[in-house]
């Protein structure tokens, strides 16, 4: 009665706002004083109070063009003369007599903000009503003796089984000719200088993996390091563009560049370029609307591009300068350096990076090491505080050195594969897993746990930021929480071994084709909110019980004929049902909460939501076994919870990849 009272209130709180409230924008000038708004169908709305523009700030993140927040400082003067001043920010919302602003944008000249403007004194209180008794109800539904949960965990099939699962929910929480380059030495005290890379400061060892992996998708190259790599081609240019390393993954492609293998050289590209080949390409494919050519015409010609740009020297941003209180990063191939500065630091700025071309070209290695160090020394006085500290330097050289993802996830899905055949044989056979392969498949589970732990640490330590803010780091962050859940749970359900051992591979390895070279970035500024962090991992967490369900689904048809195994899967199935809507009611609720107080509104209808919002009814259906009597039956709920998974996977990659959106970026 809870559960659908709450879903009753949420529905008439999103009525009442529907019919109600009002959102709107509103451009506010320095030192001008508004008192109007406009909705979306362009219908002007007075404010009882007028919003004067006091001033207005990008915060960037130290040493970066980076926005780390907007803030815009107002104050709000009624009629009867009373004067409030307060500040609106990403995720700090400002209100005054039920209206409330958020800041959405900002003049292109800095000289005034963009307010979304929201009224809506009824409706969210009741919506919020709504999840607070929703919470209440889940809650309760979990722990009350008498629910139907509570049933199926005194069932007499899980006497031996599943108990464990009570543990999850309080626990969740080769000798070819190589191209000439540095010496590995001299290479790697490179790798140790700042670069100003993804408007972030970090190791020049960062720029070069990521570089080597763009150019032909791993980091190494003919067994030389990635520093020994992007050295090559900003000292050697001559030699690397010639060589065979950039990626071409599309055969028309290929061919249209004339070369037989999957690889091409920049030399290659600039025959191709010089002719119009690739111009009259374009044309040829948009007549014909072939965009799958077009997209990977596109990505190679960005790796071709990314080349240039390295050898020319104008992406090798070394050179840090503190200009007036405003630090900013030169490359050696720019003619921008201010001419107001002392001459010594100008002329080293200007022609720094040619004494050490010099040096490189004598082989003066012990003179190139020496220069190498002073620029590290130049780079630390002039950034001062705004450096990362010395313990997310040292922790992103250590988490570039971890390069097991993508052969761990190989290794565990085909684990996870043997696994599940191994106890589909025990099953039809009556017996348990043998002792020697639990005990082996344990210990890899949980020294993969650890990895993946240690690199998740690294990358909170190098971000600032809880990782989980693109799709690389949710998928790695489903594959901890399976690890972590299947280790709780292995002793009680033999099942879960192989269930969650193949689900965590299968997370990992989707997250390393996704994102071969995945990018630690500054987040942007709405989404630096805890509740972001608190959304994504309890969402996660339900889509890896999701997965355990369809898994289970897997093998009750596999053993079908074993009716008793069927039936125990169905009732395991059933249990694990609950904590995985519930979690997913919560996680959407809570992203609800979130959009509230970033952009003013708790609903938008954005793809992702829509169907985050059906593949919750998809999976809430099964719960009412008792008004829907299929789900009684163990092969229909089985069957049905394979199929139910599509959904799943059309929220996270469908919208990912095809529908796009506001949350195209998770």
């Amino acid at each position: 009665m809870l559960l659908h009272l709450a879903l009753l209130i949420i529905l008439c709180g999103a009525g009442i706002t529907w019919f109600t409230a009002l959102h709107g924008k509103m451009q506010v000038m320095n030192d001008q004083a508004i008192d109007v708004f406009t909705t979306t169908d362009g219908t002007r709305h007075t404010l009882p109070f007028t919003v004067t523009l006091e001033s207005f700030d990008i915060q960037t993140y130290p040493g970066t063009p980076s926005p780390m927040d907007f803030v815009s400082r107002i104050q709000i003067n009624d009629a009867d003369g009373t004067t409030v001043t307060g500040t609106v920010s990403m995720n700090k919302v400002f209100s005054h007599r039920g209206y409330r602003f958020y800041q959405s944008g900002y003049d292109a000249e800095g000289r005034g903000a963009v307010f979304t403007v929201a009224h809506d004194p009824w409706g969210i209180g009741v919506t919020y009503v709504g999840y607070g008794l929703l919470l209440a109800g889940m809650i309760a539904v979990l722990i009350d003796r008498r629910t139907a949960f509570r049933a199926l965990l005194r069932h007499p099939l899980l006497k031996r089984g599943t108990l464990a699962v009570i543990l999850f929910l309080t626990a969740t929480f080769t000798a070819s000719a190589q191209p000439r380059t540095l010496p590995r030495d001299v290479a790697d005290n490179m790798g140790n200088l700042y670069i100003l890379h993804n408007n972030r400061i970090c190791p020049f060892q960062t720029f070069a993996r990521q570089f080597t992996a763009k150019l032909c998708g791993k980091t190494t190259y003919k067994g030389l390091t990635a520093e020994q790599v992007a050295s090559g081609w900003i000292f050697y240019y001559d030699d690397w563009k010639d060589e065979p390393m950039i990626k071409v993954k599309n055969g028309n492609v290929r061919r249209l560049l004339g070369i037989d293998g999957k690889y091409a050289s920049l030399e290659d590209f600039y025959r191709t370029v010089s002719t119009g080949k690739i111009q009259q390409a374009i044309d040829s494919l948009q007549a014909v609307d072939d965009q799958a050519t077009i997209r990977a015409l596109g990505e190679s010609d960005e790796r071709y591009q990314i080349a240039n740009m390295v050898a020319a020297g104008t992406m090798i941003k070394l050179f840090p300068l503190n200009h007036g209180g405003k630090l900013e990063w030169y490359s050696h191939g720019s003619l921008e350096v201010p001419h107001d500065i002392d001459d010594g630091k100008w002329l080293f700025l200007r022609n720094g990076m040619d004494y050490l071309y010099e040096m490189v070209s004598a082989q003066d290695w012990n003179g190139a090491n020496q220069f190498i160090t002073k620029l590290k020394k130049y780079q630390t006085k002039e950034c001062g505080d705004m450096l990362p500290s010395d313990t997310a330097f040292r922790a992103e050289k250590l988490y570039n050195s971890m390069e097991w993802d993508r052969p761990l996830s190989m290794a565990l899905a085909t684990l996870g594969i043997i696994l599940f055949i191994i106890t589909c044989r025990c099953v039809a056979r009556s017996q348990r897993l043998p002792r020697g392969v639990r005990i082996a498949a344990i210990v890899i589970l949980a020294l993969s746990l650890a990895y993946l732990t240690t690199a998740l640490i690294l990358r909170w330590i190098i971000s600032g930021h809880v990782p989980m803010s693109n799709g690389f780091e949710t998928m790695q962050f489903m594959a901890w929480a399976t690890m972590a859940l299947t280790l709780l749970s292995h002793r009680k359900l033999m099942l879960i071994l192989p269930f969650g051992i193949l689900t965590a591979g299968l997370a990992l390895m989707v997250a390393s084709f996704g994102e071969s070279n995945p990018q630690i970035t500054q987040l942007m500024p709405v989404l630096a909110s805890p509740l972001l962090s608190i959304h994504v991992a309890v969402i996660m967490v339900a889509y890896a019980l999701l997965a355990f369900l369809m898994l289970g689904g897997v093998l009750a048809f596999t053993v079908r004929r074993d009716q008793a195994m069927v039936e125990r899967l169905h009732v395991v199935g059933q249990v694990i049902l609950y904590p995985a809507v519930f979690l997913l009611t919560a996680g959407v609720f809570i992203g609800a909460v979130w959009a509230n107080v970033s952009w003013g509104t708790y609903w938008s209808w954005d793809p992702k939501e829509t169907w985050a919002l059906i593949t919750l009814i998809v999976y809430a259906l099964p719960l009412h076994n008792q008004s829907l009597k299929l789900f009684s039956k163990p092969m229909f709920f089985h069957g049905y919870c394979i199929i139910a998974f599509l959904s799943v996977l059309i929220t996270y990659f469908g919208v990912n990849f095809i529908l796009g959106g506001m949350h195209s970026y998770a």
